[in-house]
């Protein structure tokens, strides 16, 4: 999945590190079933996915931020909450975006879940 990875590498580069970036990730087809939200900074990032199974959703699950804050990630100018813990690194958004769109839309499973708030 080469897409995926120039994708991110350009999001990270392009990606204001005040106002992280989140993409909104469906399979091409139909944007309303399941989905993601990845939000991307250059050395770390968040997952929101939800599906079928968890019409809540789910969030990433990192290591807690050493200020305790949630996260805020960009989409469209609008800011998102992601808990202080629900970063991980750049390496398992990679691996995660990749795994969502080569299993048709599955819950990634290199990734820890917690519920959404």
């Amino acid at each position: 999945m080469d897409e995926a990875d120039a994708l991110i590498g350009l999001v990270r580069v392009e990606s204001p590190s005040a106002a992280p970036v989140l993409l909104d990730v469906h399979l091409s087809g139909d944007p309303y079933a399941q989905g993601s939200d990845v939000g991307i900074t250059v050395d770390r990032g968040v997952i929101r996915y939800s599906g079928p199974e968890w019409p809540h959703g789910v969030v990433s699950a990192g290591n807690a931020s050493t200020d305790g804050e949630p996260r805020s990630y960009f989409y469209m100018g609008h800011g998102r909450e992601f808990p202080a813990n629900s970063e991980v690194p750049i390496d398992v958004v990679r691996q995660a975006v990749k795994e969502f769109m080569e299993s048709s839309g599955a819950r990634p499973t290199c990734v820890r879940w917690q519920d959404a708030p």
